[in-house]
């Protein structure tokens, strides 16, 4: 460096060479930087570049270090500018400016520049590691990363000063396809290429604070899906040693950080009632609240983080300063209101069809509980309970909505113009196809959604123009309406804020408040650890339902605790984590809260039934009762069904019969899984001879599978099975799928 120094000021200020020299003082100024962490270094190397522009790779550091949005934006320009000449561009700023601004043509545009760059590598070129890497860093905004993420990690050498960075990149993907999947190695493989990453990297080195925080957000996980207090230990530890390494001018940075500690002392607070960590949960928060910037995403979030962790700490010891502050940080209740409608109204285009089944999943695991919150803002701020159901419904079941909504009746649009009907219908029926693209595996995922945006829009336009055409716009042919019909419907919508119950009947739309429902006892009941199979447990639970949400309904009817007769129908629908409550068995006293069912009257027309029975099933228990029940089915519907009893079947026959059947009785294992859409029924495949000898595996019917069918002549769907009606992941407990649901869309 000080040869270099030396050598500039021998150099004229007119000799062809100053240029150059310049540039290569600036070059070696910036690799200090990136070892040592000094900032002088990166604003000197910034000052002394040749040219007046700042260099991309220089404003895009300071952007990490201050936050300085200008900085970002002069680096994405400049290196915009350099693609004129070049194919290789710095990506990563776009893609950081699509995670401050969220516009998915930055992201697009970074992965499509860095495929180009990579297939133009040759594969012993030094330079196709970091490359892969680029790349992999670009695809786990879009899940798919990892294979990249591996290669990369693979052809670096054990020695070179970047393995440790791929080694965390590698983690983090990893751990991304344990929120999205729900598979456990993949988060321990992440634990373990992060902890490597973490030895791995001298202790002044100033990337060494994101390795510890990603270490610490990845034990943070296993902690949550284990309970094992030792992850969430460690987890504060090498977030608080990534707190004290991080530089004090890093605000963005020391922000996230300190959130995310404030998270995890929360979350042990809450394990071990040590009041110590609340209070600090709550300084660090407020501290990364004040360093974050007023547009900045994140913000709203670390508000509500700051609210909670104030009411959890008033709740413990009821000083009325904590709960007002919490009321002050995050409820002025007008713009709430006012921005819980907006943001509602986004949901529905952000998980548009376009996207794949798992891609909307992944978002709408983001907006756990916004549909309860939405509504108990509303009723808290005086709004009208219909103002406050409508909001709910457009954030409830968006991916079953969907679906049924693409195969809706169009028969009036086609008797007064036909031409839009049958575009129509041809639009939607190759976006609802199952495998809509030919050879889909050797299509790019990149290119298929592609399509799949092209046809969406197509049909956005074709809905416009049947809308203006003919007042076709079915899409709210309300379903508040048809809930109208059924009447004396119940929603139980249960928040911290508030609970209630909105009614819905023939005249009106009302809500109950419902105070003794708790949030919290819902949690205590309904989530993940809860200890379902205790029958003291259960009493507890029917006696809470009857207290908290059936008796005050009830008595606002007036049903009770007169006796009525006959007593009306009532329909009840819980909302969230509600939906898994047994409201029909809520009692007390023996008194239960619904006595009776009405039957449907008999059909006359002859129906057809399909019993599938799987009384042994490779890796699982025997069902030795299956058979007898499927043999006693078909006696009790002689002379009124034409029946068939598929013993032991595949499950691709199962999927290829069930169209012509009313009736499908289905006797065998059932599995509820994290990703709802692949939980599934346990049946066969084809089976394989290897050496004469003919092997048994299991096959799976998916609820993706289910839903794909069109059965235009179902009435029933009996499943004598496990889990059928369960969703395995609070997150999507909105969104009512699981097994049972996917009969009702097909």
């Amino acid at each position: 460096m000080k040869d270099i120094q030396l050598i500039l000021e021998a150099t004229l200020e007119d000799h062809p060479d100053r240029a150059v020299r310049l540039n290569n003082l600036s070059s070696h100024l910036n690799s200090r930087y990136e070892r040592t962490g000094n900032l002088q270094d990166l604003e000197a190397a910034i000052t002394v570049r040749a040219t007046p522009e700042i260099h991309p790779e220089r404003a895009t550091f300071r952007y990490k270090r201050t936050g300085n949005l200008q900085d970002l934006e002069a680096a994405i320009n400049h290196a915009e500018a350099a693609v004129e000449a070049t194919k290789e561009d710095h990506n990563d700023r776009a893609v950081r400016r699509y995670k401050r601004a969220g516009n998915l043509q930055d992201l697009e545009g970074a992965i499509n520049h860095a495929e180009a760059v990579v297939e133009e590598t040759p594969e012993d070129h030094p330079a196709r590691a970091p490359r892969l890497n680029n790349l992999s860093n670009h695809l786990r905004s879009r899940y798919a990363a990892i294979n990249h993420a591996e290669t990369a990690v693979k052809t670096t050498p054990e020695d070179h000063p970047d393995r440790a960075a791929r080694l965390s990149n590698l983690s983090s993907n990893l751990s991304s396809r344990y929120e999205r999947a729900g598979n456990l190695q993949d988060l321990e493989v992440a634990i373990s290429h992060a902890e490597t990453a973490v030895k791995a990297t001298p202790e002044d080195h100033p990337y060494r604070e994101i390795y510890l925080s990603n270490l610490g957000n990845h034990l943070s996980s296993r902690y949550e899906r284990t309970g094992n207090l030792q992850d969430l230990e460690a987890a504060i530890d090498y977030t608080e040693r990534a707190v004290k390494a991080t530089p004090k001018d890093s605000l963005a940075h020391a922000a996230r950080l300190l959130n995310n500690l404030s998270n995890c002392l929360s979350s042990r607070y809450v394990r071990t009632g040590d009041l110590q960590d609340v209070q600090a949960a709550i300084n660090y928060v407020k501290t990364a609240v004040k360093t974050t910037p007023e547009d900045d995403p994140d913000r709203a979030a670390r508000l509500s983080n700051l609210s909670s962790h104030l009411a959890r700490k008033y709740r413990r010891v009821g000083n009325l300063e904590d709960v007002e502050a919490a009321i002050i940080t995050n409820k002025d209740l007008s713009r709430a209101s006012s921005l819980l409608h907006d943001a509602i109204h986004l949901i529905p285009p952000a998980t548009s069809r376009s996207l794949e089944r798992e891609d909307q999943q992944l978002i709408l695991e983001k907006l756990t509980g916004f549909a309860s919150l939405a509504a108990a803002v509303l009723l808290e701020a005086g709004r009208a309970p219909l103002e406050a159901l409508r909001l709910q419904e457009l954030a409830r079941n968006i991916t079953n909505g969907q679906l049924l909504h693409y195969r809706s009746d169009i028969s009036d649009l086609m008797d007064q113009y036909p031409t839009l009907a049958k575009d129509f219908d041809s639009l939607r029926q190759e976006l609802d196809s199952p495998f809509p693209f030919p050879e889909p595996s050797n299509m790019p995922k990149s290119k298929r959604l592609q399509i799949q945006t092209a046809i969406h829009q197509k049909i956005k336009l074709l809905k416009i123009s049947m809308k203006y055409s003919s007042g076709f716009d079915k899409n709210l042919v309300s379903k508040i309406s048809c809930l109208q019909n059924l009447r004396n419907i119940y929603l139980l919508n249960v928040t911290s804020l508030r609970s209630d119950a909105i009614v819905l009947t023939e005249e009106h739309v009302t809500s109950i408040a419902l105070p003794h429902l708790s949030r919290a006892s819902m949690f205590k009941y309904f989530s993940q650890s809860a200890v379902a199979d205790v029958n003291e447990v259960k009493r507890e639970l029917l006696e809470w339902l009857w207290k908290g949400a059936v008796e005050p309904v009830l008595r606002e009817l007036g049903f009770y605790p007169k006796k009525v007769d006959p007593l009306p129908r009532i329909w009840w629908i819980g909302v969230g984590l509600m939906a898994k409550a047994p409201i029909h068995a809520a009692a007390k006293y023996k008194r239960a809260a619904l006595q009776y069912s009405r039957s449907r009257q008999q059909q006359n027309q002859m129906s057809s039934a399909l019993i599938v029975t799987m009384p042994t099933t490779p890796g699982t228990c025997p069902l030795s009762g299956v058979t007898k029940e499927a043999g006693e089915i078909k006696h009790s519907l002689l002379g009124l069904s034409i029946v068939e009893i598929l013993e032991r079947p595949i499950a691709e026959r199962v999927l290829q019969e069930l169209p012509g059947y009313s009736i499908a009785h289905f006797a065998c294992h059932g599995v509820s899984l994290i990703n709802p859409a692949d939980s599934h029924l346990l049946l066969l495949k084809e089976s394989i001879s290897h050496n004469g000898l003919r092997t048994e595996e299991v096959d799976k019917l998916r609820v993706k599978d289910i839903t794909a069918l069109k059965l235009p002549a179902a009435r029933l769907a009996y499943l004598s099975a496990c889990s059928t009606a369960n969703t395995a992941s609070l997150e999507l407990v909105d969104e009512v799928t699981h097994i049972v649901s996917s009969f009702h869309i097909a």
